[in-house]
């Protein structure tokens, strides 16, 4: 039921050294960051990555498919149905499941004081329900569990631990589950990553998986292949093989596992494969925890120094003008920052347009499905026995029309695929503009590569049109259509109404009742398209915007400097080559610190 192919390495021996050594650093970076006028990096840090490597929370994040079971998955690894299934759209937003001597839950929301509710009331809100309000609004919901697994490294007094994350299908047309799904790839300390049994790595998943998850990985990817229990021993044998074939051509040593999480939670555990996945995390977990921890640290840490530097080299430059100079080039780069809003119109404009252009596409498309199909049933229903009618018209409609709007949106991703390239491609040409515009203004600084942080958007969009779309946000039109239809013909089976009857009555509600839902279906799909465009257009928009802030912080600070004296001149000087003697000292011990995690054996003491 294993690959124990991965060659295992020894915990850490001085974890607790290290941590604290890379805790030293980071706040470092944060202090130096800070005396540069660099306000915006000092407190990316301490916001987030050193309250979260102090915290020592390991994210373990599940990702898949819509429909490969990855709530069900998450349920049999607790042990019991402690997350809803059998709802759809079943997971509308993150839920983070943590260790705790008892089971409770909490909404946590973007402003507002977090809310407990019952274990069984998340059902509502893993849909969104009427009595949720503005899901939205929502961050995330957290259960706690009592949990062996999600116990590994908690603290006594709290803190710590396991926290095992359930997201969104990662083919959900939706754009804000895509938002919230792919904010965690680069935040996930491990990843679990479902596939189905029926149907091993399709092409989508290859695609999104070496384009994108392994980027943002190093050696934190955990293959789970789920619903074995549909293949017999043999077909099982061969399901794995074939897996460890085609994963060994992306990713050296992959982590597979064959899993039942049916079984699991019927109590057959041990035969589903389960515990056997259970022990492994386990011990992955004691051997790669602290080193997944302190990579995601140091990684951050290294790239924020990265950028220090530079802007302490462009604020050393900026210091060699004279005050009158410098407030002309400060005025030139803060006009910069903020001279862009006509070309945002123009660029939301070009958006929308090309936006509307698709939705009008859709809607076309939408309606002659509905025609043909309406035409079309007359002559199914005639041909049909009333009895047939009852047992089958529903599901036969709501077939058609899931398979419509799955061929459909996989065409959809594919259009707004290449709307998002084209925007992401706008952000990166005015950043590289940006760079050379900082260049030109201060010409003895190294070259400013200003890059903008798209992973959640690039990932989002290449995945919708990797992975395809799924009916999770359509499903209530899909089903409320075939009730529509199925009403009528009930009714009269249920009065016993003659044959010849029924069928009549259902050839003339039946159409109707197709190009309705149609126009329902079309109405879906734009609503989403909207929601799309207007997360693209608000990216562009902050994209921007973050491109130079923190270089015009630190020729603020320069400025500001100056008006202080040439006496604070001289200290700001002689500080900013101390700083940039400790930033060097700084990446080289990270740099060593990071090699020295991945080393097999013993790695090299800090």
């Amino acid at each position: 039921m294993t690959d124990a192919s991965a060659t295992p390495r020894l915990p850490l021996p001085d974890y607790a050294i290290q941590r604290a050594k890379v805790l030293e650093l980071l706040r470092d970076v944060a202090i130096l960051s800070e005396d540069a006028g660099a306000r915006t990096l000092a407190k990316k840090l301490r916001d987030d990555r050193i309250p979260r490597l102090e915290e020592e929370r390991f994210h373990l994040v599940v990702l898949g498919e819509f429909n490969h079971g990855k709530t069900t998955f998450v349920n049999a690894l607790l042990g019991a149905s402690v997350l809803p299934t059998g709802v759809t759209p079943t997971t509308a937003m993150i839920h983070q499941v943590v260790h705790g001597p008892a089971p409770e839950a909490k909404v946590v929301f973007e402003s507002s004081t977090p809310k407990t509710i019952a274990l069984d009331a998340l059902a509502s809100y893993a849909v969104g329900g009427a009595d949720v309000g503005d899901a939205d609004a929502i961050r995330y919901v957290e259960v706690q569990y009592p949990s062996p697994l999600l116990a590994l490294g908690a603290a006594e007094g709290g803190g710590g631990g396991v926290v095992l994350v359930d997201t969104p299908g990662v083919n959900d047309l939706n754009s804000t589950r895509a938002e919230i799904t792919y904010s965690y790839v680069p935040k996930a300390d491990a990843v679990l990553f479902l596939l189905d049994a029926g149907q091993i790595l399709k092409e989508s998943e290859r695609t999104f998986l070496t384009n994108k998850l392994l980027e943002a990985s190093r050696d934190k990817i955990v293959f789970i292949i789920n619903k074995v229990d549909l293949l017999d021993e043999a077909e099982r044998a061969q399901a794995l093989a074939y897996a460890k074939a085609q994963l060994s051509k992306i990713l050296a040593e992959p982590r597979i596992f064959a899993v039942s999480a049916e079984q699991a939670l019927a109590g057959e555990r041990l035969s589903s494969g389960v515990a056997t996945l259970e022990r492994e995390l386990v011990r992955f977990l004691e051997e790669e925890r602290g080193r997944v921890l302190l990579d995601n640290a140091l990684d951050e840490g290294l790239r924020t120094a990265s950028t220090l530097r530079r802007g302490i080299e462009v604020q050393k430059q900026a210091l060699l003008l004279d005050h009158a100079e410098l407030t002309k080039r400060l005025a030139t780069l803060e006009a910069d920052l903020s001279s862009t809003r006509e070309s945002h119109e123009r660029r939301e404009q070009k958006i929308r347009e090309a936006l509307a252009g698709i939705k009008a596409l859709v809607r076309k498309d939408c309606e002659e499905f509905g025609k043909r199909f309406a035409t079309s049933l007359p002559a199914e229903i005639e041909s049909s026995r009333a009895e047939d009618l009852k047992r089958y018209l529903p599901s036969f409609m709501e077939e058609r029309f899931r398979n419509f709007a799955d061929r459909q949106g996989l065409e959809l991703a594919k259009r707004l695929e290449r709307v998002a390239e084209e925007a992401i491609a706008f952000v990166s040409e005015e950043a590289r503009a940006r760079g050379e515009k900082l260049a030109e203004a201060f010409p003895g600084a190294p070259s400013v590569d200003l890059q903008t942080s798209t992973l959640a958007y690039d990932v989002s969009v290449i995945a919708l049109g990797a992975f395809g779309l799924t009916l999770m946000a359509l499903s209530n039109v899909i089903v409320g259509g075939a009730m529509t239809l199925a009403a009528p013909v009930l009714a009269y089976v249920f009065r016993e109404r003659a044959d010849r009857d029924l069928k009549r009555r259902a050839s003339e509600e039946a159409p109707p009742a197709v190009e309705r839902a149609a126009a329902d279906l079309a109405s879906a799909f734009e609503k989403q398209i909207d929601d799309f465009g207007d997360r693209l257009v608000a990216f562009v928009k902050s994209a921007s915007e973050e491109l130079t802030r923190s270089m015009a912080e630190v020729v603020e600070h320069a400025r500001a400097t100056q008006e202080r004296g040439e006496g604070e001149v001289a200290r700001i000087r002689q500080e900013s080559g101390m700083a940039l003697a400790r930033l060097a000292s700084i990446t080289q011990e990270m740099s060593e610190l990071r090699t020295a995690l991945w080393m097999r054996g013993e790695p090299k003491s800090a």
